[in-house]
């Protein structure tokens, strides 16, 4: 268990380098020179002198060698720097620490969702196949996964807000606002939660283990949850593990539709106002949080599995 951790958390941090390495790139990937690039956006359009431009470079560090620009930027990082907004002028750090416990309540809310949904109609699936409900679950599962995110929070403002006035458009701060954006991201992630758990369960039931307890006369209730569920949590694990790295992609489009104030909208909004500090950070953060994540997910993994920890 301890070799299988240490080498999992050895992988983490070579991901959290190589992660770092492309957010400080993405400055650097520009086409032309980036230094000149960021003025002009500065002085609104005007062409800078030469004069301005080698100033502009020796005050922010872009006349050092990357590798020493990428040294210094590293360990401000490191230390909790990650520079100033170019459009605030506030430190990056803050306006992520602001934003990421507004991105955390809606993840987590979705997420609850997603579980919730998906595992009860994976479980209803997979205790009557070819059955009625087996085909409405895996319908809706199929149709939760192919709609857009932003198709189905439009229409959800405009049915439930705009037609019914049950809830309102966007906002924050209310446990009301969290409705809607919560139940568009967990429709999403309930469609494959759903399938996974379907296809886990039928394997199970096929199980040596299951027709043994049958045979024994254990309730149809107790086979499912105390024998077939447990036995499944691996892949479910795994599995809910990856849908949490992907939930950013979700949170960028729901929080810009539902005028969330968390990451992901921050994100957007550098992006337009090409606040490269701020999306640096972004990137940074969000990419760490789904590295965490996915050790979080193989450490459980192998505390409910200890067949696959010399494995992992």
């Amino acid at each position: 268990m301890v070799i299988a951790l240490s080498r999992r958390l050895l992988h983490a941090a070579l991901l959290l380098l190589a992660l770092s390495v492309f957010s400080f790139s993405l400055l650097h990937l520009l086409p032309g020179d980036f230094a000149e690039l960021l003025l002009i956006e500065q002085m609104d359009g005007d062409l800078p002198d030469q004069a301005t431009l080698d100033r502009f470079k020796a005050t922010h560090g872009f006349d050092q060698p990357l590798w020493q620009q990428y040294s210094i930027w590293l360990e401000r990082a490191l230390l909790g720097n990650l520079g100033l907004s170019f459009r605030t002028e506030d430190p990056v750090a803050e306006e992520l620490t602001l934003r990421l416990a507004a991105t955390a309540q809606l993840a987590a809310a979705g997420l609850a969702i997603g579980v919730l949904l998906g595992a009860g109609l994976g479980v209803a699936a997979a205790v009557r196949p070819g059955s009625l409900v087996d085909h409405a679950a895996m319908g809706l599962a199929v149709v939760g996964m192919a709609l857009p995110n932003f198709w189905v929070g439009l229409l959800a403002i405009l049915f439930f807000s705009v037609t019914l006035g049950w809830l309102p458009v966007a906002g924050y701060g209310h446990l009301a606002n969290l409705v809607l954006p919560a139940v568009v991201i967990g429709t999403s992630l309930a469609g494959v939660i759903a399938r996974l758990v379907r296809a886990c369960l039928l394997e199970e039931f096929g199980a040596d283990y299951v027709r043994t307890a049958n045979a024994k006369g254990a309730s149809r209730s107790r086979v499912i949850w105390r024998h077939a569920v447990p036995n499944a949590l691996v892949p479910m694990v795994a599995l809910i593990g990856l849908q949490v790295c992907k939930l950013f992609d979700g949170v960028v489009v729901v929080e810009t539709v539902f005028a969330w104030p968390g990451i992901g909208r921050l994100l957007v909004e550098s992006v337009l106002g090409r606040d490269f500090p701020v999306i640096q950070g972004c990137v940074l953060l969000i990419g760490g949080i789904s590295v965490l994540t996915a050790l979080v997910a193989d450490c459980l993994v192998m505390a409910i599995d200890p067949r696959i920890r010399g494995a992992v």
